[in-house]
C-alpha cells in the first residue's frame, strides 16, 4: 500500500470480527513501530499483548465494573476545561456520530456497547512507559503508537486507541503482569473489522488553513 493511502485509510474501528491476529503479524508490526523516534534514543516503551482467555478475563471484569469511575495512571481533564477549539472539534464529532446512525438512541446504544465490551477486539496492545520517565516520553510513546497503527493498517488490520481500555490499570497490571514502576499509557485494540455501520464512520479533519502557519 502506498504510504499516503495507509495514512488516509487508517481510522478508528469500533467493532471487530472474532478472528485472531497471528503472533507473527503482531511481532512484525511492533518491530516496525520500534523505528519510531525517541529522546536520545531512550526507547521508553514496553508492549504487552492481550488475547485469548487473558483478554476475555479483562473484558469480563470491565463489563462488571461498567458503572464505576475509572482511575487511570494519567489524569483525565473534564472536557469543559479543554480549549475552545478542541471543544468545538469534539462537539462536531459527537454531532456527526449521532447523525451517522438512524436515531440518537441507536447511536448511543451502539457506541456505549462497543466501548463497554472493548470493541469486541480479539487483541489489545497495551503500551507503558517507566513511571520515572521524562514528560517528553509522552511524545515518544505517541510516536510509537502511531507508527504501530500505520504498520497495522499496511497489513490490512484496523485499530483504535482508547482511554477506556486503561481506565482500570490495576486490572491490566494484574492480568498482564505489568510491574508497578510502569505507567499504563494506552490500549490499542487491533483486528479485522466487521461489516457494520459503526465502522463506516470516519471523522473529519480541521481545514489545513486553520492549523497551518507560514512565516518567511
Amino acid at each position: 500500500m502506498e504510504f499516503k493511502d495507509t495514512v488516509s485509510k487508517r481510522h478508528s474501528v469500533r467493532d471487530f470480527k472474532d478472528q485472531p491476529v497471528s503472533k507473527s503479524d503482531l511481532t512484525e508490526i511492533i518491530k516496525l513501530a520500534q523505528r519510531a523516534p525517541s529522546w536520545v534514543n531512550s526507547q521508553p516503551w514496553k508492549v504487552y499483548v492481550a488475547s485469548g482467555q487473558t483478554l476475555q478475563t479483562i473484558k469480563d471484569i470491565y463489563v462488571e465494573r461498567e458503572d464505576e469511575k475509572g482511575d487511570p495512571d494519567f489524569p483525565v481533564m473534564h472536557r469543559e476545561d479543554w480549549s475552545a477549539e478542541t471543544q468545538a472539534n469534539m462537539k462536531q464529532w459527537r454531532h456527526e456520530i449521532v447523525h451517522h446512525f438512524a436515531t440518537f438512541n441507536e447511536a448511543h446504544e451502539k457506541m456505549s456497547s462497543a466501548s463497554t465490551n472493548l470493541y469486541h477486539a480479539p487483541t489489545i496492545i497495551f503500551l507503558t512507559i517507566p513511571k520515572n520517565s521524562s514528560l517528553w516520553s509522552i511524545f515518544d510513546i505517541g510516536s510509537f503508537a502511531q507508527t504501530l497503527m500505520l504498520a497495522a493498517k499496511d497489513k490490512g488490520l484496523d485499530t483504535i486507541p482508547t482511554y477506556n481500555s486503561v481506565r482500570f490499570p490495576e486490572v491490566i497490571r494484574q492480568e498482564m503482569d505489568i510491574p508497578d514502576d510502569e505507567s499504563l499509557v494506552i490500549g490499542i485494540s487491533i483486528g479485522y473489522p466487521k461489516n457494520a455501520t459503526i465502522n463506516t464512520y470516519k471523522s473529519k479533519r480541521e481545514s489545513i488553513e486553520n492549523i497551518l502557519n507560514f512565516k518567511d
